[in-house]
């Protein structure tokens, strides 16, 4: 069997896509500002929904919620915010001290940070400390934090809603264990690279054809990590045969999962957006949130597909030490 060219891979990391990821949050924010401008906003206006959390008596009739949130912030509220500001300054000048310095533990053997270096894999602890820390300090000053078991009370509530996904995480594993232990990834991927050779389909189109799959399946499996762990396992090496870095068919994956997220019938927070949704118009359904999601769609897809040719075609850095091709 042909060997799979995983040796040259450049180093996949959380921020292997950020150059990609940041331009996409702008150009997509000024996408959905106008969406919601020109379309939803207009169509909130001619049904007449409530601007005004709103809830249903026993006797049908609709009122004002009386435990309305407030979007101003009292005096102890604005007194936490300005701490928790200071304490993420004064966390972020210490880490960058940290990095900066010329005998840093965090700089890789040759002194610098790329392609690999232990900054580069600490990214998911320093963003817990930062996010930590600013929580916990906002909580101190406000009150809503008194004592060390209110922090641990917390934490477990946020691994309770966790839980779902561990346990899949866990049968994910032993699925992915039994499909490298039979060499079917491997197979697939050098019979699909080979196929997709003798169609002359190795340019953008095979991307497009990935991305387009990656959006439909993403109605059926509602965990965009689990479908891209069951992706990754065939395309990642498919795509390598034929010249992308892994970094790249992430960034593509990114595209079609996220693009039709937000009308997933089964996304676990559709729940939640749902009974948000209820506050201003308690007799939305499922389908009242997907209709007014549904808008976003297909400029989304669009605009992001057009964002990832420009990338390809350019043949820009997706992040730092992460190109396109091989």
């Amino acid at each position: 069997m042909e060997s799979l060219p995983g040796q040259d891979y450049a180093a996949v990391n959380p921020v292997s896509n950020y150059f990609f990821n940041v331009c996409s949050a702008i150009v997509l924010s000024l996408i959905a500002g106008l969406i919601i401008d020109k379309i939803l906003e207009p169509q909130l206006e001619r049904t007449k929904t409530p601007r005004e959390e709103t809830e249903i008596d026993e006797d049908g009739s609709v009122h004002s919620r009386d435990d309305e949130l407030s979007p101003y912030l009292d005096a102890g509220e604005k007194k936490a915010l300005i701490a928790s500001g200071i304490a993420t300054v004064l966390l972020a000048a210490l880490l960058l001290f940290a990095f900066l310095i010329p005998a840093s533990p965090w700089r890789n053997e040759e002194g610098g940070f790329l392609p690999t270096s232990p900054l580069l894999d600490s990214i998911v602890f320093i963003v817990f400390i930062v996010f930590f820390t600013n929580g916990v300090v906002y909580g101190i000053v406000s009150k809503a934090i008194t004592k060390m078991n209110d922090i641990v009370t917390m934490m477990g509530q946020a691994l309770k809603d966790m839980m779902s996904f561990l346990v899949l995480a866990f049968i994910l594993g032993q699925f992915i264990a039994l499909f490298n232990w039979t060499g079917i990834g491997s197979w697939t991927a050098v019979k699909g690279a080979a196929a997709l050779e003798a169609m002359e389909l190795t340019g953008f189109v095979a991307i497009i054809g990935f991305v387009a799959l990656a959006s439909c399946l993403n109605l059926l499996i509602i965990s965009g990590s689990s479908l891209w762990t069951l992706m990754a396992a065939v395309f990642v090496p498919m795509f390598a045969l034929i010249g992308y870095e892994p970094a790249f068919t992430q960034a593509a994956f990114r595209v079609g999962d996220s693009a039709t997220q937000i009308i997933t019938p089964l996304n676990p927070y559709m729940i939640v957006l749902l009974g948000l949704m209820r506050r201003y118009q308690p007799d939305a359904g499922i389908g009242t949130l997907m209709s007014r999601m549904l808008p976003f769609v297909i400029p989304f897809w669009l605009a992001w597909l057009g964002m990832l040719a420009l990338w390809f075609f350019l043949d820009l850095p997706l992040g730092p030490g992460n190109p396109i091709q091989l």
